[in-house]
């Protein structure tokens, strides 16, 4: 199975969590580093994507050589200004993108979404809905470079694309964190 990269955007300034997200500790770890965490053990690298409190990001992941920090000085366009500038630092075939605030997705969600090698953007799905980490092949890279980074959509963009949906067990997929609530229902 050949490596692939995964952009994680983590620019964002959590207003509706109250807190910082990617800083509050989940387990015996933060947030951010359980998700690039899990993400590292199934892919080659991580182009952690920030904006708001950039540098104390980078600085956390300074020494991680598989961890790319690319600071995205536009972040308030939104969060797919972010992934914009993230994919555009992919070097691999096929890549995944995830977000920041779904500390429940494991390393298994990664290589088996990888096993889909015929489509152009792989969704796992819970529930009926489609959730992350999501994988996209490397033609999906013009599109998503084209596309106006205040208002593009990598749902509006995967479908122009060859997509799959691969039904996961667990909600982890689509499990995040925006409020407090949330990560207290551990």
């Amino acid at each position: 199975m050949e490596g692939c990269d995964c952009v994680i955007p983590a620019a964002g300034a959590s207003s509706r969590m109250g807190s910082w997200k990617p800083v509050l500790p989940f387990g015996d770890r933060t947030l951010i580093h359980t998700v690039v965490s899990a993400a590292l053990l199934a892919c080659r690298r991580v182009i952690l994507v920030t904006g708001h409190r950039g540098a104390e990001l980078a600085a956390r992941f300074e020494g991680e050589p598989r961890v790319l920090v690319v600071h995205n000085a536009g972040w308030e366009r939104g969060m797919f200004s972010s992934i914009q500038l993230g994919v555009g630092q992919v070097l691999t075939r096929r890549f995944f993108v995830t977000l920041a605030d779904l500390p429940w997705i494991t390393p298994e969600v990664y290589t088996t979404i990888l096993g889909d090698e015929g489509s152009d953007v792989v969704f796992p799905v819970y529930g009926g809905r489609r959730g992350h980490p999501v994988l996209f092949h490397e033609r999906v890279k013009p599109a998503v470079a084209a596309a106006d980074p205040a208002s593009g959509s990598m749902r509006a963009i995967a479908r122009g694309f060859r997509e799959a949906e691969i039904p996961w067990p667990d909600d982890s997929v689509i499990r995040d964190v925006d409020t407090p609530a949330d990560l207290a229902a551990r």
